[in-house]
């Protein structure tokens, strides 16, 4: 039997990291400076999307499509529940979530899988926040809203130390 990435036992849940201090030369450098590395606070569920592009063409001496693939567009989708001080304050020199949307700020990003323990797995990179979209209402009586990391390039894959 196949061992899977249980994110239900303490300790090994999700979390996402961002950065958006300054201009680093990557992601590692840029959660490496904790001063200013957030969490995004109580994500109700995540989505990460690597999607190679496809380009599709059909011959006349050929019975089956050809493909080839084009740049991927990568992105990671979550929603979390909103507190005052990641939504709107941020850490360190990191603003908050809403002022690094509304200033198209870049930010670097960590993204682990399974917790932050030695040897646990993350994905990294840089990009953009977007799709914030703030929600409340009486059946869902706290701010809840999704928010999408628009990465930049690739996806780069590690593991703790």
């Amino acid at each position: 039997m196949a061992d899977f990435i249980n994110v239900a036992e303490s300790g090994e849940f999700v979390q996402v990291d961002i950065n958006a201090s300054g201009v680093f030369a990557n992601a590692t450098l840029a959660m490496a400076d904790t001063a200013n590395v957030m969490t995004v606070p109580s994500l109700q569920e995540i989505t990460v999307n690597a999607t190679p592009g496809i380009f599709r063409w059909k011959q006349l001496d050929v019975l089956s499509e050809k493909v080839v693939t084009t740049a991927s567009t990568n992105n990671i989708e979550s929603t979390f529940v909103l507190d005052p001080v990641t939504f709107f304050d941020g850490t360190g020199d990191t603003d908050g979530i809403f002022d690094i949307v509304n200033n198209k700020t870049l930010c670097y990003f960590r993204m682990y899988w399974q917790g932050t323990s030695s040897s646990d797995r993350y994905i990294e990179g840089s990009g953009y926040l977007s799709a914030l979209a703030p929600t409340v209402s009486p059946d869902s009586p706290v701010w809840t809203s999704p928010v999408t990391i628009e990465v930049v390039g690739d996806f780069t894959s590690g593991s703790v130390a």
